[in-house]
């Protein structure tokens, strides 16, 4: 038998036959034993998830890829004001002067809107948005002109407790015109709903027949109820001003814009004869257009802020079914009536993008 040293502390004794196997063998401690550990090693990558930043990396929006679409989605706030009048017409048959005029002026509204928009991998596009507000403020300057007997009238009121809803959807074609501005083409439709209220009535002018002495303004004297349709058709461009600073521009034409209202003169609605029955029915059609800018800042790469700036008239010429709401008159003819509505503002937005950028 044979000892040999082991370590520095024990003696390994073994046989002759298995001094030969000793030779061979591999020693802890040994570079040969070092070269092929027999102990698991503990591989060189992080144990957190390949697809996840260290925990010391700040983390950043990354937008959700879906191959060949992209999508936005966001919330915006327009501040705007605006005004909504109608001119009255004399009866056809008797002559074509204007007997009234009704403007609702400083409608002031606080819009909040929720939009989107779907490229598709064609270069097709859907995009809209929707909003609602209350209408707080504002004036009514009722105006009927002189006709023997009758001197010119001119009152004012004050309007509240209006509201303003609004929604356009459009379907359009993107393209590519360089690598740093895209021009699209679209074409929608639309609907704008105002309703205005107007509150007591002053006379300023020197008519001694209407609101002398003065209505207070705890009194509801006029209500008008409006409903646009609209159809657009438009263009719109896209330019990058520098690194992650997009200039956005977009003019729709209205070819066609229909307008249905209804007029509630209270203190005039009752039973006998010379009031009125109920609302006076309106109905109008013209055309118009809708102006926007925006200027996009790109803070991740799928998240957005911007300011912008809107400009929207219409105007529409129909006719009232005013003198056939008269108890105890019988005309057939309604007179005609001219509308026109405008609103301007500006406006801010955050939007969320994901898909194919």
């Amino acid at each position: 038998m044979r000892c040999v040293a082991y370590t520095g502390l024990s003696l390994l004794c073994i046989n002759a036959a298995g001094a030969a196997e000793l030779g061979s063998a591999t020693l802890r401690g040994s570079r040969a034993y070092e070269a092929t550990p027999s102990y698991q090693v503990f591989p060189a990558t992080p144990a957190y998830p390949a697809d996840q930043p260290p925990p010391d990396v700040p983390v950043v929006l990354k937008p959700v890829t879906v191959p060949g679409y992209s999508f936005e989605v966001g919330a915006r706030y327009w501040y705007s004001t605006g005004k909504l009048s109608k001119d009255l017409f004399d009866d056809p048959r008797s002559s074509d002067l204007l007997n009234s005029r009704l403007t609702y002026d400083g409608l002031t509204a606080h819009s909040f809107e929720a939009f989107g928009r779907v490229n598709l991998p064609s270069g097709l596009f859907l995009k809209g948005f929707a909003g609602v507000s209350g209408l707080g403020k504002g004036s009514l300057n009722d105006e009927d002109f002189a006709f023997p007997g009758f001197p010119y009238s001119s009152t004012l009121s004050d309007q509240r407790g209006g509201r303003l809803n609004y929604a356009m959807a459009d379907l359009g074609y993107s393209y590519a015109a360089n690598p740093r501005a895209d021009v699209s083409l679209f074409g929608g439709f639309g609907y704008i709903g105002e309703k205005v209220n107007a509150y007591g009535c002053t006379q300023i002018a020197a008519n001694p027949f209407v609101c002398v002495p003065a209505i207070g303004s705890g009194v509801l004297a006029i209500t008008e109820d409006a409903h646009w349709g609209l159809v657009r058709l438009g263009v719109a461009a896209d330019v990058k001003l520098i690194d992650r600073l997009t200039l956005s521009a977009e003019a729709a034409w209205v070819p066609y814009a229909q307008i249905n209202s209804n007029d509630s003169h209270w203190l005039r609605i009752g039973t006998t004869a010379g009031s009125f029955a109920g609302p006076i029915p309106q109905n109008a059609s013209g055309n118009g257009f809708q102006l926007e800018a925006l200027l996009a800042y790109q803070v991740w790469d799928c998240f957005n802020i911007g300011v912008g700036g809107r400009y929207w008239r219409f105007d529409a010429r129909g006719s009232g079914d005013l003198e056939q709401s008269v108890i105890g008159f019988t005309n057939p003819a309604s007179q005609p009536m001219n509308f026109t509505s405008e609103r301007y503002g500006a406006f801010v937005q955050g939007s969320y993008k994901f898909g194919t950028m």
